[in-house]
C-alpha cells in the first residue's frame, strides 16, 4: 500500500489491519483519537485483550520530511529508556505504527507546561530522554530549515517580503552558532503540549512523552529553545526550564535558547508553508507558518538580539 492510499476512515483501518500479523482472526473495533496534525490517530481495542492500542497512521506528503525508520528507532528507544509508550509493531511499508494506548492518561495543555512543577518533570524527561544514545539520523534544526526552504521554493509559495528579513537574520544565526560549536543529542524536536502525557488516575505516575515523528540527533538548547517558544514561556520561566534541566542557571546556555527559540520559528514557520501545499484540510497552515515567522522576526527586531548572537 503506497501513501497516498493510506486508510483515512475506521473501516479501512480496520481492513489494513486485520492483515497485521496476529490481528486477522481476532474481532477489533477501531475510533479516531482527536489531536492529530498531519497523522491521523486511531484506538483499537481488541476482544478479551486487557491491552488497548494507538495507532498512527501518517498523513499526505510527510514522507518528504519525516523518515519513518528514525521515528520507529525513536520511539523504540524512548519505550525502553521509560520515557515513552511500548511499541507493538511498525509496518515499514506504510509507517503505520501500532503501540500503547496509555489508559489513564491524557495530554497537557499550554496551562499545564506552564506550571512550576510540570515544566520541571518535562525537563528531567527530556533530560533522560536527550542522554540515550544516538538515534539513526543526525538531522539538526538547520538541516531541517535549509530542507522546508527548498520545498517552500519547490512549491512556488509566495511570501511577504519581509519573511526575506527573517531567512536573512537565520542565515546569521546559523552560521554563529555552527561556528560556536553543536551539541548534539538524540531530540524530540516537536514541542506541542498534546505530546505530553500525564496520569489523571495516579498523579505519582511519571509523564510520558508521545510522537516522534520529528525525533533526531539535533542541538540540546534547540530541545528547549523550541519548547519554551511554542509553549509562549516569559523570561521567569524560561530560565525555570533551564535551571530544571541543567540544576542551574548558565548564561550561555541562556543565550543559545534564546536563538534556538528564534530559528523554532523559522523552521515552524516554513513547515507550516510547506504544509499549506500539502493538505487541502480545514486547518490553515499558511496562516500558521506566516504567524510563526512574524513571530521570529520580532526576536531578531529586539533590543538584545545581537547580544545573544554574541554570547553562542
Amino acid at each position: 500500500m503506497s501513501h497516498s492510499t493510506l486508510p483515512t476512515t475506521g473501516d479501512e483501518l480496520h481492513a489494513v489491519l486485520a492483515r497485521f500479523p496476529g490481528w486477522g482472526d481476532r474481532a477489533f473495533t477501531v475510533s479516531p483519537v482527536l489531536g492529530g496534525l498531519t497523522n491521523s490517530n486511531w484506538r483499537v481495542v481488541v476482544d478479551g485483550d486487557h491491552q488497548q492500542y494507538f495507532v498512527k497512521v501518517p498523513g499526505p506528503g510527510t514522507e518528504g520530511f519525516i523518515d519513518r525508520a528514525t521515528v520507529i528507532a525513536a520511539s523504540r528507544q524512548a519505550a525502553e529508556i521509560g520515557v515513552g509508550p511500548a511499541v507493538f509493531y511498525h509496518d515499514p511499508a506504510t509507517g503505520i505504527e501500532v503501540g500503547e494506548f496509555l489508559e489513564g492518561y491524557q495530554p497537557c495543555t499550554a496551562w499545564d507546561v506552564g506550571r512550576p512543577d510540570v515544566c520541571a518533570q518535562l525537563m528531567g524527561l527530556f533530560r533522560k530522554w536527550n542522554s540515550g544514545p544516538s538515534l539513526p539520523q543526525t538531522k539538526t534544526v538547520f538541516d531541517m530549515v535549509e530542507e522546508h526552504r527548498e520545498q517552500v521554493m519547490r512549491d512556488g509559495t509566495v511570501m511577504p517580503a519581509w519573511v526575506h528579513e527573517v531567512l536573512a537574520a537565520y542565515d546569521e544565526a546559523k552560521a554563529r552558532f555552527l561556528a560556536a560549536g553543536m551539541d548534539i543529542v538524540p531530540c524530540h524536536n516537536d514541542p506541542g503540549a498534546g505530546n505530553y502525557m500525564k496520569s489523571v488516575t495516579d498523579p505519582g505516575s511519571p509523564m510520558k512523552l508521545i510522537d516522534y515523528d520529528y525525533a533526531s540527533n539535533n542541538e540540546r538548547s534547540y530541545e528547549i529553545g523550541v519548547f519554551v517558544g511554542f509553549n509562549f514561556f516569559d523570561d521567569n520561566q524560561t530560565r525555570h526550564a533551564i535551571e530544571s534541566y541543567f540544576g542551574h542557571f548558565d548564561p550561555q546556555m541562556w543565550a543559545r535558547v534564546q536563538v534556538s527559540r528564534a530559528v523554532a520559528d523559522v523552521k515552524w514557520g516554513l513547515w507550516g508553508l510547506v504544509n499549506a501545499c500539502a493538505w487541502s484540510g480545514d486547518f490553515d497552515y499558511y496562516k500558521y507558518g506566516l504567524w510563526d515567522l512574524r513571530r521570529a522576526l520580532f526576536q531578531i527586531l529586539a533590543p538584545d538580539w545581537r547580544d545573544q548572537l554574541r554570547r553562542l
